[in-house]
């Protein structure tokens, strides 16, 4: 075997045995490694036949390929080019051109026609909308339809829009939600839902919280005499965020018996789903009010002794420490945060609040400095389980519907829940987010 570089030049092994190759040896032996794969078909040693007594020689490629093709692959993978598959397609909702595979009636459909804001269908048209795609209220002669499913039967029922193209941009200027609303419906009826505005529920739903724009009824239930699945509110991401109003939004949404749903419409016309509920965390460490006398006594001993450092305190403990939801365990001893120490000593402040009543719960609290929030919730030990809450105080919370969906896609991403508390009176109540779709 000789090596050999891709001008055909001698080694030392060859002259030494007195031999020639032609010069073109070394384009043939490029063209043999091209025809073999990087993985798997490499050969470390190639054969090339050559004229007169050399007969068949096994070349060595002295890594030639392998090398310039790891560099190219490098490079692509630098780039970010290493993902081939192809990206969502992001519909732009073109006016005037059907969103359905269904074809259109033989015979055009007419236009609806304003009555009072609404748009009215006529029979025979409106029977099978309404009966069967849960579209409209009921009228004498027909249904009237809201703006947002004008814009459904449109592009789905091939129904012409009222004057043409141009209806939409002048609904626009009389109620700029309509895009939002659009949007919303077009999304939510998408797996075969039935979602139906609240202004055509208003007698069989007479108490709906007024923030509600739709109920949501799923595939499989009968929407006519069921009482429906959840109620829809509408939120574009720059709203700012009343976290009050939004519990007492949910609130009423429960009493009702309905999940409350909500619908974040982004700037570029996306949305995200989020299910909101009240939370009720809950853990099973040992309480300071399950000590003994002589447990607390000698506890508070050692941290009156306690060195403080650096807004918490360093208490030496060397026996077994009483309260494995309190403290750090470091340095063979225990470090208190603020609150922790002033639990001990029952000298809380009045933004101990929330700890005190998570630690009366019966959960384990650790700051929440990388996900984004003030404390993670154990509801076990550390080394038994994670901890499933993070928890995030009013004062402290996302302003505006952006950085909700910042903070709860980083909780959801490592497993957790983000919950909001919120103090009424003596107490805190936790609200959930979580996202749906």
């Amino acid at each position: 075997m000789f090596a050999l570089n891709v001008n055909g030049c001698r080694d030392a092994s060859l002259r030494e045995c007195g031999g020639c190759f032609p010069s073109t040896t070394g384009q043939l032996l490029v063209k043999e490694m091209e025809k073999r794969t990087l993985l798997g078909g490499e050969c470390t040693q190639i054969p090339i036949h050559h004229d007169g007594p050399l007969g068949e020689v096994a070349h060595r490629t002295i890594g030639f390929k392998r090398r310039n093709q790891k560099y190219k692959m490098a490079r692509e993978i630098m780039a970010g080019r290493e993902r081939k598959y192809t990206p969502r397609a992001r519909t732009t909702r073109p006016i005037g051109a059907a969103r359905t595979s269904n074809a259109p009636p033989n015979q055009p459909l007419q236009p609806p026609v304003n009555r009072n804001g609404l748009w009215f269908i006529p029979e025979p048209l409106s029977h099978r909308l309404h009966d069967k795609s849960a579209l409209g209220q009921r009228t004498d002669g027909g249904i009237l339809l809201s703006g947002e499913e004008v814009m459904f039967c449109h592009w789905y029922r091939h129904v012409p829009l009222p004057g043409g193209p141009d209806w939409f941009e002048q609904q626009l200027m009389v109620n700029e939600e309509l895009a939002k609303r659009t949007i919303a419906l077009d999304v939510l009826r998408n797996g075969g839902e039935r979602v139906v505005p609240v202004v055509h529920l208003a007698e069989r739903f007479p108490s709906l919280p007024t923030k509600t724009w739709a109920i949501r009824w799923e595939r499989h239930e009968a929407w006519t005499s069921h009482p429906g699945y959840s109620q829809v509110r509408l939120q574009r991401t720059q709203d700012e965020l009343d976290w009050k109003e939004l519990h007492q939004w949910v609130t009423d949404v429960m009493a009702i018996g309905h999940v409350a749903e909500l619908c974040v419409i982004d700037e570029e016309f996306d949305t995200t789903i989020y299910h909101l509920s009240m939370a009720q965390p809950r853990g099973s460490h040992v309480l300071i009010e399950d000590l003994s006398e002589s447990d607390m006594k000698s506890l508070r001993d050692a941290c009156r002794q306690a060195t403080p450092v650096e807004g918490g305190h360093f208490v030496g403990h060397d026996s077994t420490w009483p309260l494995p939801a309190i403290g750090l365990p470091h340095f063979s001893g225990r470090y208190l945060r603020g609150e922790e120490y002033r639990a001990i000593m029952s000298d809380e402040r009045p933004e101990d609040d929330l700890y005190g009543e998570l630690l009366s719960k019966g959960l384990l609290l650790r700051p929440g400095f990388k996900y984004g929030c003030r404390w993670r919730a154990y509801e076990e030990g550390i080394e038994v389980a994670h901890a499933p809450w993070l928890v995030q105080p009013e004062r402290d919370a996302p302003t505006n519907w952006e950085e909700v969906c910042l903070a709860v896609r980083l909780a959801e991403g490592v497993n957790k829940r983000w919950i909001c508390a919120q103090q009424f009176g003596d107490s805190h109540s936790f609200l959930n987010i979580q996202r749906f779709g």
